[in-house]
């Protein structure tokens, strides 16, 4: 809302606009009544939008735009932006800021009232989180707004510098007792007697079908390489050569957008990895098997002409799992032939849908082995020459190894109680403190 008023300077009566830190707005006239009526006229003219008076510019209304913009350059396929990577935006303005943030202006967006918009949102939100992290979201919501200001602050919308000094970290009033909800979930890596009980059981029973193989690959494609879930799918049979044990990472399968990218996640992940030696009989047999099928992907749909669905992937990951005792799931059946005791003329047939009850992988149920490889890889660096940081580095797919290590190199592997035995005994001999004992 505009404040427009009269008032006179230098001999002259002039409007100001006393909700844009006084802007004059135009020449100004020497006589009072002429003002007045051209200040009736500019009020009905701004009323209905025929002048814009003010620089200032409403914070839900270009946060809404800012959102929809970058939706819109994600469909085009030209772009590097994705959809997965700024969806976000939309949702956040969706399901809280379109109700939660206060009617104000960019310029009026300060670190107090980025507080009052967080607490409205625990506020009116927090019953329909039942048990998930608002305090997670909410500081994800807030990292969105402050990456918008800092978009609306290179277009010369007037910004409060000092919001970016409020810090989710220090509300302390709103901060989760419960770890859980706290912080970030940590990945759960498998550890090497979970791994090998998993392809173990996976070869015994690779040939009682096609798709009792396709398990066993899948699985052992994640141990072997410790591939993000978008490049195994994105690997084209033309990029494997089984003569020089190589795997080209050239691109990703983009699931959100159901299509194949030239573009990796950063540029040192376009890159070439080793294919194991214990990988490559099984990675000789799989080929084998899928030559005749007309599809270019390693990891090809029976269906179409992509790669493996995320439904059968899930599904063929989470059953390996159920099956080795390292998950618990809930099956449910439905049977689409009959509906309400009748015959379904559509004829659908009979469904069978799973909810993960309980796992050590539950929320990564893939990342877990690139977790284990890397952990392991980092460790071995301390007493392998023939490993060094450049090679593990490219394994992952990072540029720096400080982001390997800063990733991965936090985790306690679980190991045997032999193992850990042999630990006590080490952690006993640097202490160096012997207890007498009668």
């Amino acid at each position: 809302m505009n404040d427009l008023r009269i008032s006179k300077k230098r001999n002259k009566y002039v409007i100001l606009n006393y909700s844009d830190n006084r802007k004059q707005i135009g020449k100004g006239v020497t006589n009072k009544t002429e003002a007045k009526q051209l200040l009736t006229q500019l009020i009905t003219d701004v009323a209905t939008k025929k002048v814009v008076v003010s620089n200032r510019y409403k914070f839900k209304d270009e946060y809404k735009k800012y959102a929809e913009q970058r939706l819109l350059s994600a469909e085009d396929k030209t772009v590097r932006l994705s959809k997965a990577s700024i969806r976000s935006f939309e949702g956040y303005y969706r399901n809280y800021i379109s109700d939660c943030f206060p009617d104000v202006y960019v310029d009026e967006v300060n670190g107090p009232l980025l507080g009052k918009f967080v607490e409205t949102v625990y506020l009116k939100k927090n019953n329909s989180f039942s048990g998930q992290s608002l305090w997670k979201t909410a500081k994800s919501i807030i990292s969105n707004i402050k990456t918008f200001l800092r978009y609306a602050d290179s277009l010369d919308m007037k910004v409060n510098q000092s919001v970016f000094n409020w810090k989710m970290s220090n509300q302390y009033h709103l901060q989760p007792e419960d770890d859980n909800l706290f912080y970030k979930k940590e990945t759960n890596p498998i550890d090497p007697f979970e791994a090998k009980r998993l392809m173990d059981n996976l070869y015994q029973n690779r040939n009682k079908n096609f798709d009792a193989f396709y398990q066993l690959i899948a699985v052992a494609t994640f141990i072997f390489t410790g591939l993000r879930f978008s490049e195994l799918k994105g690997i084209l049979k033309e990029n494997v050569d089984l003569v020089r044990q190589t795997i080209f990472i050239a691109g990703v399968y983009d699931h959100n957008e159901g299509r194949y990218k030239n573009k990796t996640k950063r540029k040192a992940s376009k890159r070439e990895i080793d294919i194991q030696d214990d990988f490559l009989p099984l990675l000789k047999e799989w080929m084998n098997k899928i030559k005749n099928i007309n599809n270019p992907y390693l990891f090809p749909s029976t269906k179409t002409e992509g790669p493996i669905s995320c439904s059968k992937f899930r599904t063929m990951i989470w059953t390996a799992y159920e099956a080795n005792g390292l998950a618990v799931l809930k099956w449910k059946v439905t049977d689409k032939n009959n509906i309400n005791g009748k015959r379904n003329p559509g004829h659908r047939g009979i469904t069978k849908s799973f909810t993960v009850v309980s796992s050590p992988f539950q929320g990564c149920p893939t990342k877990t082995f690139r977790h284990s490889l890397a952990t392991h890889l980092i460790n071995a660096l301390k007493y392998d020459k023939s490993l060094d940081q450049n090679y593990v580095k490219n394994v992952l797919g990072h540029g720096d190894y400080r982001t390997t290590e800063g990733i991965y190199g936090n985790h306690v592997m679980r190991v045997s109680d032999e193992e850990r035995a042999e630990r006590r005994k080490a952690v006993k001999k640097a202490m160096k403190l012997q207890i007498a004992r009668n």
